[in-house]
């Protein structure tokens, strides 16, 4: 049975990699109302943040995004399944290297080296070949 933690720990995950894919998109999309998405920024880049204040930020980045337009936001957009990245038919998975977010699957990946934009210096994904 999964715990009450569990599920919003995979919630925040599945959103941090969102945010992380569509950073630039979200961008232009909220374009200078754009400091709920600093904000996660900030946080996720920094010291370890716990689970409370990303979902504060993540909510405020959602409705902030909803406003913008989106109906989705970042926590019910396309594409995104409940099962993390590695777990469908691929042979390849990029992981965060921060290991906040459950990372992307190949077919979420555009170039050859996916980086984690909430690293310092945009770390490069970590690629990983599934057995």
């Amino acid at each position: 049975m999964t715990s009450q933690a569990e599920v919003g720990g995979l919630r925040i995950a599945k959103a941090l990699s969102y945010v992380c894919g569509h950073r630039d998109e979200l961008a232009a999309l909220l374009d200078e109302d754009d400091a709920a998405l600093r904000a996660v920024g900030a946080v996720v880049g920094g010291p370890a943040a716990d689970n409370v204040s990303l979902t504060a930020l993540l909510d405020a980045l959602h409705a902030a995004v909803r406003r913008a337009g989106d109906p989705s936001g970042v926590y019910d957009g396309t594409g995104r399944s409940v099962k993390p990245a590695g777990i469908a038919d691929v042979d390849v998975v990029y992981r965060c290297p921060l290991q906040l977010c459950i990372g992307r699957s190949t077919h979420e990946v555009a170039d050859d080296l996916p980086r984690c934009q909430f690293a310092s210096a945009e770390t490069a994904l970590i690629r990983e070949r599934l057995p």
